[in-house]
C-alpha cells in the first residue's frame, strides 16, 4: 500500500505548493542538505509528509524544483544575439542586476552544499551559468568593437566570470567572518566589473 502511494505518478506544482516550496527553499539555506530527510523538510514548513509526497518522490527532487525556480529567472537574461541598437552599459548592468536579484535569499552554503552533493542540479546550474557566460561575451564583443568598453582579452574576463560563479560564491568559508551574503557578494563584484569595463 505504502509503496503504491510512493510510486504513484506526481502531480504538477500547484501555485498554492509553489509557495511552500519557496518557504521551504528560504529555510534550508543553511541545513546540510544531504543529511535531511523528506520528514525533517516536512516538518520545517508544517505540512505532512504526503502533502510532499503528492510532487515530490525524493528530496533532490525538492531541491532541483528550487533551483529551477532561481534559473528561469536567470534565463531570461540570456541571449543568442544581442537586441538590436542596444545600449550595451544599460543591457550589461540590467542583466548583472537581474542576476543578482534572481540570487537574493541564496546562501553561500546552499550553493556549496549542492555542489558537493548534488551533482545532477549543480549540472543544471553549470548549464545556465555557461550560457550567461555566452551572453556576457556577446557583449563584450560588441562593447569593445563599438569603443563602450576597454579593450581586455575576452577569455580572461570569462575566466574571471566563471571563476566568480563557480567558486567565489560557493566558498561560503571564506566570507562567513565578514557577515557577507551572496547578494552583497554579487553586488560588489558586478559594481567592479562596470567600473572596470566602461571608458
Amino acid at each position: 500500500m505504502g509503496r503504491k502511494a510512493i510510486d504513484r505518478e506526481r502531480k504538477q506544482l500547484s501555485k498554492k505548493a509553489e509557495v511552500w516550496v519557496k518557504e521551504l527553499f528560504y529555510k534550508v539555506q543553511y541545513e546540510k542538505l544531504n543529511k535531511l530527510t523528506l520528514d525533517d523538510l516536512a516538518a520545517l514548513i508544517q505540512k505532512s509528509k504526503s502533502t510532499i509526497y503528492t510532487y515530490f518522490k525524493t528530496k533532490e527532487e525538492i531541491y532541483q524544483t528550487m533551483v529551477a525556480m532561481i534559473l528561469n529567472d536567470i534565463q531570461e537574461v540570456v541571449f543568442d544575439e544581442l537586441p538590436n541598437e542596444a545600449d550595451l552599459v544599460v543591457l550589461y548592468e540590467s542583466i548583472l542586476l537581474k542576476i543578482s536579484d534572481a540570487v537574493e535569499g541564496i546562501s553561500i552554503h546552499f550553493l556549496d552544499e549542492i555542489q558537493t552533493n548534488f551533482p545532477q542540479i549543480w549540472t543544471e546550474i553549470k548549464s545556465i551559468t555557461d550560457k550567461v557566460l555566452i551572453t556576457f561575451s556577446l557583449i563584450y564583443e560588441e562593447g569593445m568593437k563599438t569603443g563602450v568598453f576597454t579593450n581586455f582579452n575576452i577569455t580572461f574576463l570569462l575566466a574571471m566570470d566563471n571563476a566568480f560563479i563557480m567558486n567565489i560564491m560557493t566558498d561560503h568559508e571564506r566570507f562567513k567572518d565578514e557577515n557577507l551574503s551572496l547578494k552583497d557578494i554579487v553586488s560588489q563584484y558586478l559594481q567592479l566589473r562596470i567600473k572596470a569595463l566602461t571608458k
